[in-house]
């Protein structure tokens, strides 16, 4: 990978090139670091320059991340941690009863999960719980959600999956098919609202051209934002399985 010096701090960054690329971007995330879309065939020496040129504002998006990091709680599944729901940083109660089996359910802004006294504090067994709920959760709301919207875009779509994926928010087939990722039920319900609307865009336009985007916004014009949340905050919703 390559790497530049700046101040003191090495910077690596990643190259991707293709030949459907048309223009250079440049983008800083928490998960993917620093990395560089170009068009097949674009000069390493250029890029490299590009990379030294905007130093500072790439070490200010790593210490922003680096900080974010740090400030935000990670996944521990147990009583007393706290879960990422919807947006929010949830606390996470466990009570022993008497029942074999476990139950989990969001009462207010807690997250209650009642287990076999011999289970509360086996971390797996909360975690594989609260999977199985989020996946439920997830093809309920989810597919309401995707219900709603193909009504109000007009838009005819085929069957509903929900997936627990780590690279893909979201995905429509050329069958008109619409895949969504489970941990859009931790981001904030208008992030999840985006990302409906994105995939059902695809229905008409199967394509990120500009007549793509301009369905896209005309139902979602704060895509934008929803998308920067993503970029920002995205990795938090990797649940630390």
């Amino acid at each position: 990978m390559p790497r530049i010096r700046i101040q003191g701090v090495d910077i690596e960054y990643r190259v991707l090139k293709t030949r459907r690329n048309r223009y250079v971007r440049l983008t800083v995330s928490g998960k993917n670091g620093v990395r560089i879309s170009a068009p097949w065939g674009y000069p390493e020496r250029e890029l490299h320059a590009m990379v030294r040129e905007k130093a500072p504002w790439i070490l200010d998006r790593l210490n922003y991340y680096r900080d974010l990091e740090q400030q935000q709680p990670r996944w521990r599944y147990a009583d007393g941690e706290r879960l990422l729901i919807q947006g929010r940083w949830v606390p996470l109660r466990v009570t022993p009863w008497e029942r074999n089996a476990g139950r989990l359910r969001l009462d207010g802004d807690i997250l209650d999960i009642s287990l076999p006294r011999q289970r509360t504090d086996d971390e797996d067994v909360i975690r594989d719980l609260f999977l199985r709920w989020l996946r439920r959760w997830a093809m309920q709301d989810l597919t309401q959600r995707v219900t709603l919207y193909a009504r109000e875009m007009r838009l005819q779509h085929g069957r509903v999956t929900i997936r627990a994926q780590r690279s893909k928010w979201g995905s429509c087939s050329q069958n008109g098919n619409i895949s969504l990722n489970m941990r859009l039920m931790l981001a904030p319900p208008e992030v999840a609202d985006y990302v409906v609307i994105h995939e059902l865009a695809h229905l008409r336009e199967l394509n990120h051209s500009p007549r793509f985007w301009r369905i896209v916004e005309r139902y979602c014009p704060e895509r934008s934002e929803h998308q920067r949340w993503l970029r920002e905050h995205g990795w938090l919703l990797e649940m630390d399985e």
